[in-house]
């Protein structure tokens, strides 16, 4: 049986246990709030841009406002349950989509099993979001955090201190041409949740950190040097009767950007390790993996010319297994050594009759670990037509690559999860696309609706069949935990927003499939939703910002038995078709409350209270089969996490 747990711990321990146009400009809509930008949307990129300063009026986790689930609120991204740490873009997989800090990789972007990521908002300035990742070997789409363009000129402050987490963001000029912005966050989830962080009996002890940096230097007027750094730390130590279960996972980036007049240039490193530690019955059993990628981009731009290159040496270790305390022996994974080179033009112009369209054209070649050479192209074509009363209507198609996969005991971007090049196990991923969407604005911008269709075809898709029982018996093998197969998503994603006035938000509706198929048939993947309905609203009256927000959505798959019996002592349970059953409806209402002190000078601080789950709804994660051997009794039983409704006020500070 695949999967039965929804993310990576919860499978370990079940395995055990059984989101005004000016109609002269055609490339773009600006949507402001009372004088404040909000959206932007790239009409031609199909990309949207996000103020993080505005994200802090919508509802937030804990007092904390966070980047990567306001884009779940969108309607192409899928909102993810608890305890779930992926990203999925239009039925993708968590592997599929490029999470960036400045265009730069980053592995393993979340904190707490993805309740809130590594991008501490005091650091940032935007966050720009793609459903099709155009110039990257990615065949999602992209999420990309941006630190301010230019240094800071004055000394300030962005600190808040609430029930999860201390954070704060410090902003110091270096002169008239430099500055820093140094931020730091660490976890105050045991001091406040402790005892309430609970999942069927097991108890979750869990801290974090992290830490960014960066050096903004402009020495001349046509030229910027930035030096960014990130550096995350996790952990969680988990413990029941007769099972220990811990996992710890860090994060690491740095990278050194140029940029001259229309010409950009970064160097760079990014990396994730991961360890899993699991005790049952006096055997201990590790897994460690990681990854880490040195890599060069550079692009430029000259009128309707942009040209991108990339080169990256990627050292992936998949996932080792190991048993303390037993004579099992596992061949071990080697360090694997992959080089990925990318080349790419696009061509942006206009073709009259209010049609304008981008062509982009990239070439990739790549050699896997042995040393065998893989060539792909990558063609791209985006055409925009305006139409009257402020209305457009867009097609993309295209074809991309990757060469980097995820797997592992679950698939969502869970520490449970390991990294593999494309070569000895599998062929490069790809994907056509194609996607018809159409855009209309009315009362000067103050109200928009979008619409749009899309389908993708996925090659070469790994699936991984291991289970934690293998690793105790010791008939695990790599090789023998994947089967290879292909997929497709297609759906349709609806959304109606206003943009302006003190009452913003938006209304979203998505309806699609995700589907994968491989050698024993065709089955929804794990994080499938058939539907889902977004509704989000912000309110500014006087000093206060009231938010909210609504998601009701459809269960995600999972393998539901047919029958049970006994073989000697040993239950067997007969399943239905793979991912056939579906875990109960999603339907979560989150309120957030922001006062505003009166400001004195630059000093702006004020309250921020908010409460996550208001409907108290026991959020199902997964099943599992319990066994009560005393009197004969076997069960399918659900489980919820420990905690329903939370509470949380913050205190904010910025100068």
């Amino acid at each position: 049986m695949k999967r039965l747990l929804q993310i990576g711990l919860l499978l370990l321990v079940g395995a055990l246990g059984a989101r005004a146009q000016d109609p002269m400009q055609l490339d773009s809509i600006v949507v402001s709030s009372s004088g404040r930008e909000i959206l932007l949307k790239d009409l031609l990129s199909h990309t949207t841009r996000v103020s993080v300063d505005e994200m802090a009026a919508y509802p937030s986790l804990l007092g904390n406002a966070d980047p990567v689930r306001f884009a779940q609120m969108l309607p192409s991204m899928q909102s993810s349950s608890e305890l779930d740490a992926g990203i999925h873009i239009q039925g993708c997989e968590h592997q599929h989509n490029l999470i960036a800090l400045d265009g730069i990789p980053i592995y393993g972007a979340s904190h707490l099993m993805g309740l809130f990521s590594v991008f501490n908002p005091g650091h940032f300035k935007s966050m720009t979001y793609n459903t099709a990742a155009v110039g990257e070997n990615r065949l999602g789409g992209v999420l990309d955090m941006q630190t301010q363009a230019s240094a800071p000129r004055e000394w300030g402050v962005d600190a808040s201190l609430g029930l999860i987490s201390l954070q704060g963001t410090v902003k110091a000029p270096l002169g008239k041409k430099a500055g820093v912005l140094v931020s730091a966050r660490r976890s105050l989830l045991d001091l406040f949740f402790g005892g309430a962080l609970q999942l069927d009996k097991l108890s979750l002890g869990y801290a974090f950190s992290d830490y960014n940096g960066s050096f903004i230097w402009h020495p001349s007027s046509r030229d910027r040097v930035a030096v960014d750094f990130y550096y995350g730390d996790d952990s969680m130590i988990s413990s029941t009767t007769g099972l220990g279960l811990d996992l710890y996972w860090k994060n690491l980036l740095g990278s050194l950007r140029w940029t001259h007049d229309n010409l950009e240039q970064s160097l760079y490193y990014t990396g994730c390790t991961l360890d899993l530690e699991l005790e049952e019955q006096g055997k201990k059993v590790l897994l460690p993996s990681g990854i880490g990628t040195m890599g060069y981009k550079a692009s430029w731009t000259g009128g309707p010319l942009q040209l991108k290159a990339d080169v990256a040496l990627h050292q992936a270790t998949p996932q080792s297994p190991s048993v303390v305390g037993s004579g099992i022996v596992f061949e071990e994974e080697k360090p694997q050594f992959a080089w990925e080179n990318s080349i790419s033009a696009a061509w942006s112009g206009n073709l009259g009759y209010n049609l304008q369209y981008v062509a982009s054209l990239g070439a990739q070649w790549y050699l896997s670990p042995e040393k065998k050479s893989y060539w792909g192209v990558s063609p791209q074509l985006s055409a925009t037509w305006t139409l009257p009363r402020e209305s457009r209507l867009q097609l993309r198609t295209g074809i991309r690559h990757q060469y980097l996969f995820q797997t592992g005991l679950s698939n969502i971007g869970f520490p449970t999860e390991f990294w593999l090049p494309a070569g000895r196990y599998s062929d490069p991923q790809w994907c056509a696309e194609a996607l018809l969407s159409y855009d209309k604005s009315w009362m000067n911008g103050k109200w928009s609706f979008s619409a749009e269709l899309y389908y993708r075809r996925l090659g070469n898709q790994l699936d991984y069949t291991g289970g934690v029982m293998e690793f105790l018996d010791g008939s695990y093998t790599l090789q023998g935990a994947l089967q290879r197969g292909s997929g497709q998503n297609f759906g349709i994603n609806l959304m109606l927003y206003k943009g302006a006035g003190n009452l913003t938000g938006w209304v979203a509706f998505s309806a699609g499939r995700s589907l994968r198929s491989f050698e024993d048939g065709t089955w929804p993947s794990d994080h499938e939703r058939l539907l889902e309905l977004d509704v989000v609203a912000s309110y500014k009256l006087g000093r206060w910002d009231f938010g909210g927000s609504l998601i009701c959505a459809g269960g995600t798959p999972f393998t539901e038995p047919q029958e049970y019996y006994m073989v000697g002592s040993q239950l067997v349970a007969v399943f239905k078709g793979h991912n056939a059953g579906r875990l109960e409806p999603y339907v979560r209402l989150d309120l957030n409350t922001r006062y505003h002190f009166r400001s004195r000078g630059r000093l702006e601080h004020g309250l921020t209270l908010s409460v996550y789950n208001v409907l108290a709804r026991q959020q199902e994660l997964y099943r599992t089969i319990e066994c009560r051997r005393s009197l004969v009794q076997w069960s399918y039983k659900s489980i919820y996490l420990g905690i329903t409704v939370i509470p949380s006020i913050a205190y904010y500070l910025k100068f």
